[in-house]
């Protein structure tokens, strides 16, 4: 194949100077021609000099009829100049017209030349597309072996044999889904064929399978280490549909196609691609009584009948019976039920792959009060006023942790604004708050896990990233008012903190709360009891972004690890600009139904 593609490189390069040369050739005819009828043009000139010089020495002989003596010596030197001119003009235009049908015959031959090297080339690229069909059914199918670990529930109807089978057979399934992600990322060109994929109708074969350890647990759990050995299965057109050409260069005269599905349909050891898809997101697929987990979903399936059904919550579940004997996709379409919400559902939205978005719980509709109802806050905590929350939502149960923050970085390459400048906001030994270009969300001044609140965010930061959600999940994710954010806070209650109006000690993560985290850092989310609706750290550990629902300036909530208990109340509030970004500040999302 390298030599092909060398002769080809030879070849473009010849054909590629041979289109400058005709070029050079045919700008050279223009030229010809140009001068050409500029003869022609300078002829007649010559010719009507030439008569008028005639005609002067016709005159001249006539005068000599009357006048022997008249001197006619000049005129006829005049038209001997004329005639000689003349002729010589006419010897130069014949020259011409012979250079001319010779430029002609060069640049005929030229284009007949670079004919043949279209030619050679086409042919040459025509035997490279058989190359690349051989090259990529060689790299795909081969033999391989994955190590794939399975680990299942048993359901409570299952036989130990039936759990058993099953585990393997997911195992098997792992195994093929990875085996054939590996051969695609090692193929040449694998990012084309990537592309083409489930078009394709690409298959692994499973050649044999053997357990290398399996076990149950007391709880029902049955583990499996399957060794699972593999064939790829790259056959008939399917090679020219990853590569995206004519499927000709994958014919050798005769249905391989059809061979091969005919030949595949009583080969239990095929498996084919199905990629299931549904218009929502955090929906469950279940493959004849399975669960599989969410859309979109893509796993190798042997051939034959298949119930899929998708279903979610608050929606009406769809199903499809499909006859696999190829890659195939399905898509599903689920209506919204009536009851969407139910007031303390705990609900979260697929991402991508593996990742999930925040884990939300859902709040009625009701009334908050929002200020300070004890008389013990500061004057921006008053008035109290009343505001009416129309509907439910989802607010989100934690405080958005480091993973989850760095899930959408990594999905967008989001700079935030302390990596930008000016770094990140910290309240020293002194209590004063400095500013250190080197603080940011991945280095905030202290040690910090994934399931660490994000801080050194600023409302833009955030704004940024419930932006990012709503795209990636299709619903409506946004920062909660301030009136919502004190609401679910307080869960129906109004004292100071949802437990009363004491703080304690060690039931929050502020400065004087007491604990391993206090005025030190930030403790990972969920670290102490949630309030009566679900909802943890509405007290202490980190001010979290809202939104003056009369103003729409940005607000922060919550108090800090570092900060008073007195500022940790559900009514204490701060007034920030947008930019403002501290190791002590991160956010909390909300979702509409």
């Amino acid at each position: 194949m390298n030599e092909i593609q060398s002769q080809i490189e030879r070849l473009q390069a010849q054909y590629q100077s041979s289109e400058q040369q005709e070029q050079a050739l045919r700008n050279e005819e223009r030229e010809m021609r140009t001068q050409l009828e500029a003869l022609r043009t300078r002829s007649e000139e010559l010719e009507q000099a030439r008569r008028v010089a005639l005609a002067e020495m016709n005159e001249r002989y006539q005068l000599v009829v009357t006048d022997p003596n008249t001197d006619i010596s000049s005129a006829v030197a005049a038209y001997q100049e004329a005639v000689d001119a003349h002729q010589q003009n006419l010897n130069r235009i014949r020259e011409q017209v012979t250079s001319l049908s010779q430029k002609q015959e060069e640049i005929q031959q030229n284009s007949m030349s670079r004919h043949a090297l279209v030619n050679r080339l086409e042919s040459y690229e025509e035997q490279l597309e058989f190359a690349r069909v051989e090259r990529i059914r060689n790299e795909f199918n081969r033999v391989g072996s994955i190590d794939a670990q399975q680990s299942l529930t048993c359901a409570r109807t299952d036989t130990i044999q039936a759990c058993e089978e099953r585990g393997k057979q997911l195992a098997r399934q792992r195994a093929s889904r990875e085996f054939t992600n590996n051969l695609f990322a090692s193929l040449s060109e694998s990012e084309i064929a990537v592309q083409n994929r489930e078009a394709s109708g690409a298959s692994v074969r499973v050649l044999g399978a053997r357990v290398v350890n399996s076990g149950f647990s007391g709880q029902g759990e049955y583990s499996v280490n399957l060794r699972v050995e593999l064939e790829g299965q790259l056959n008939g057109n399917q090679a020219c549909t990853l590569l995206q050409i004519d499927s000709r260069y994958c014919s050798d005269g005769t249905n391989r196609t059809a061979e091969n599905a005919e030949a595949a349909a009583g080969d239990d050891g095929v498996l084919y691609q199905l990629t299931v898809r549904s218009n929502v997101y955090d929906d469950e697929v279940f493959i004849n009584g399975v669960s599989y987990g969410s859309t979109p979903l893509q796993l190798m399936l042997p051939a034959g009948e298949h119930d899929i059904v998708v279903s979610k919550h608050g929606f009406e579940g769809d199903s499809q019976r499909v006859s696999l004997r190829e890659a195939k996709t399905l898509r599903f379409e689920l209506a919204r039920s009536n009851n969407v919400f139910t007031t303390g559902e705990r609900i979260q939205d697929a991402l991508y792959g593996e990742a999930k978005g925040p884990d939300l719980v859902i709040v009625p509709a009701g009334r908050a009060q929002v200020g300070d109802q004890t008389g013990e806050g500061r004057a921006n905590e008053q008035p109290v006023r009343s505001v009416l929350i129309g509907e439910m939502f989802g607010m989100g149960v934690f405080p958005v942790t480091v993973e989850q923050f760095r899930d959408f970085v990594a999905a967008t390459e989001y700079v935030t604004e302390a990596e930008m400048a000016r770094g990140c906001a910290a309240i020293n030994g002194e209590g004063r708050s400095e500013w250190s270009a080197d603080r940011n969300w991945r280095n905030p001044g202290f040690e910090q896990n994934g399931n660490a609140p994000v801080v050194c965010v600023s409302y833009n930061d955030a704004l940024e990233y419930v932006a990012w959600l709503s795209s990636t999940t299709g619903n409506e994710y946004r920062l909660p008012t301030e009136a919502q954010w004190e609401y679910s806070a307080k869960a129906s209650t109004d004292t100071n903190y949802w437990w009363g109006n004491s703080i304690g000690v060690g039931r929050a993560n502020c400065r004087t709360c007491g604990g391993q985290f206090a005025n030190v850092k930030p403790s990972p989310v969920g670290s102490f009891p949630a309030n009566s609706w679900g909802i943890y750290d509405t007290v202490g550990n980190v001010w979290e972004w809202t939104a003056d629902e009369r103003s729409g300036a940005p607000v922060l909530k919550g108090g800090a690890f570092n900060f008073a208990a007195s500022l940790a109340r559900a009514a204490a509030r701060l007034e920030m600009p947008a930019d403002f970004r501290g190791n002590y500040v991160g956010m909390r999302v909300i979702r509409t139904p």
